[in-house]
């Protein structure tokens, strides 16, 4: 893994893009899925299996729920309107971990 000035070079490294790029039926905008590589590990050996994936954007603030097989393809989605976080300093810190690396 290649990291440049605190980010990933290389996002191939980090994440499994989900094939096909979804219309978020709130805003209308495209929205291209990627699950992180460690997460598609867990799941690869389970066959049958659809695991949930958020895919947070908008203005205002919503979510994708992705349901996403063991093959990295997109079974469902559904729209989070209502969006809780955590006010400490553990989340924030993991909120932040995730945004400065693409997944």
């Amino acid at each position: 893994m290649v990291i440049v000035y605190g980010k990933i070079k290389d996002v191939d490294h980090v994440k499994k893009t989900v094939e096909r790029v979804v219309r978020c039926p709130k805003c209308n905008k495209k929205v291209k899925i990627g699950v992180e590589l460690e997460v598609v590990r867990k799941h690869k050996s389970l066959t049958n299996v659809y695991f949930p994936h958020i895919h947070l954007h908008g203005n205002p603030l919503h979510a994708l729920l992705c349901y996403v097989n063991s093959e990295i393809k997109l079974r469902n989605i559904g729209i989070i309107e209502s969006i809780e976080i955590s006010r400490d300093s553990n989340t924030l810190g993991q909120f932040l971990e995730k945004w400065t690396n693409p997944y």
